[in-house]
């Protein structure tokens, strides 16, 4: 059985956040896609599930935007979801530590002031730096703003070194930024990435910094995608993957899916990871050399643990959690019937505790729960639930960075789209979205 070409003009590969932007772009550009997805769902990583012990909507991975999220955002905005994620009024960050210290980073500002100005004032406030560690802060910030930073090959960390960032400031500062924007460590990761994050995020204009953050389960915010799709005569398939690419003479000719069906098509973009791309590219002297890049990638984990205590928790959505194995802390529930409470934990860049056992985390992480919140210190916990992403993002250090596969490839009509592509971003959503609509703007 077969599709002809004829029908649709461009086939993407995947329905995750990068095949969901190509499809909107390539609509934008008049163009008619089908979408094929392999599994049951949609939007690749970032899904929502029911956990079946309490019946609550839980996310494959806590993802939280920022201002600057432009494609991303630009793509929620097509499916009319962007009611469904909660805007901070300026970024607020409250710090908790096991010790029992707390601090905040509040960038509002003196009289509503925005952007950077906000963000310096904020940190100028945080009680655990002194003023000697804030001096140098600003004096880093303002070599970065004046472009007076040369990452060149550098770490994240040999770059912060090299500006004379104390290891303390390193540790407080730094770290939490680089682990959750780069799913990495500041030693690993690529210190050219590490500026782009900081100029787009903490420099610039309006409320790039602030953040964004789902008050939904994350498959809902693309759950208008295939009636949304098939409205601009597009079409999607789920549930049945590729088998392999046809290819001819170094030019697409369509795809195989595992069911047998052939479809026709001189545009293909793959927006599928890069270690399920090598499985469908065939053996061909070029693609034989392209499948070397793509095995040269290295990932790095995210470990998200949810956990139910009997008791309420304080009124916050999120919070920084330092000097301990949690990184990150959101509240999924605020009223819940029977006065209990659901939390979420992120562990970014997670090699060092991945092999450790669910129930080791999961007691490990409440207790570090309980010390940073007295106010929990008898909660018990009814349940827990942990999921370990080995290949959670692609770890961008410096030699990856500056081999980063662009959108075209070698074989003629077929595209790449994904949050791994040279974007110039990390490894996030907007990466994924912008990845979609530089491919998109390829066809």
């Amino acid at each position: 059985m077969s599709l002809k070409k004829e029908t649709y003009d461009v086939i993407i590969l995947g329905a995750g956040v990068a095949g969901i932007s190509a499809a909107v772009h390539s609509i934008g550009r008049g163009l008619r896609p089908l979408v094929i997805e392999s599994t049951a769902n949609i939007g690749g990583r970032a899904r929502s599930f029911e956990d079946r012990v309490s019946g609550d909507i839980i996310d494959n991975g806590q993802h939280v935007m920022m201002g600057c999220y432009e494609s991303f955002f630009h793509v929620l905005t097509k499916l009319g979801t962007m009611k469904r994620v909660k805007k901070q009024e300026f970024l607020s960050i409250p710090f908790y530590f096991p010790d029992g210290r707390r601090d905040l980073l509040h960038a509002k500002g003196i009289g509503n002031m925005h952007g950077p100005l906000g963000i310096a004032l904020g940190f100028m406030k945080l009680s655990f730096l002194s003023w000697k560690e804030k001096r140098s802060l600003l004096y880093f910030a303002f070599r970065l703003k004046l472009g007076m930073c040369k990452p060149g090959s550098m770490t994240a960390m040999e770059l912060l070194l090299s500006e004379s960032q104390s290891k303390r400031i390193i540790d407080l500062v730094w770290t939490p930024v680089i682990l959750a924007t780069m799913n990495g460590k500041p030693e690993e990761v690529s210190a050219k990435i590490f500026i782009t994050v900081l100029r787009l995020a903490f420099f610039g204009s309006g409320d790039a910094s602030t953040l964004y953050i789902p008050q939904c389960g994350l498959s809902e915010l693309f759950e208008p995608f295939q009636e949304w799709l098939e409205k601009q005569d597009g079409l999607l398939i789920q549930s049945n993957g590729i088998d392999r690419l046809h290819i001819v003479d170094d030019k697409i000719e369509g795809v195989y899916l595992q069911d047998g069906m052939y479809i026709e098509s001189k545009q293909v973009i793959s927006a599928i990871p890069p270690h399920s791309l090598v499985k469908v590219l065939p053996e061909t002297s070029i693609s034989l050399s392209y499948i070397s890049q793509l095995n040269a990638i290295q990932y790095s984990p995210i470990i998200s643990l949810y956990l139910w205590f009997d008791r309420p928790f304080p009124a916050i959505d999120i919070a920084a959690i330092m000097e301990a194995s949690t990184q990150w802390v959101f509240q999924k529930t605020t009223k819940m019937r029977d006065g209990s409470s659901l939390l979420a934990l992120t562990i970014s860049a997670g090699n060092d505790i991945i092999h450790s056992s669910t129930e080791e985390l999961a007691h490990a992480c409440a207790t570090e729960i309980r010390l940073c919140f007295p106010e929990m210190n008898d909660a018990q916990l009814l349940h827990w639930k942990v999921i370990k992403e080995r290949m959670a993002t692609v770890l961008i250090d410096p030699d990856t960075e500056n081999a980063r596969l662009n959108s075209t490839t070698p074989i003629s009509g077929l595209f790449l789209a994904g949050d791994w592509t040279n974007t110039g971003l990390p490894a996030t959503l907007e990466s994924a979205a912008l990845s979609g609509r530089l491919a998109a703007s390829l066809l």
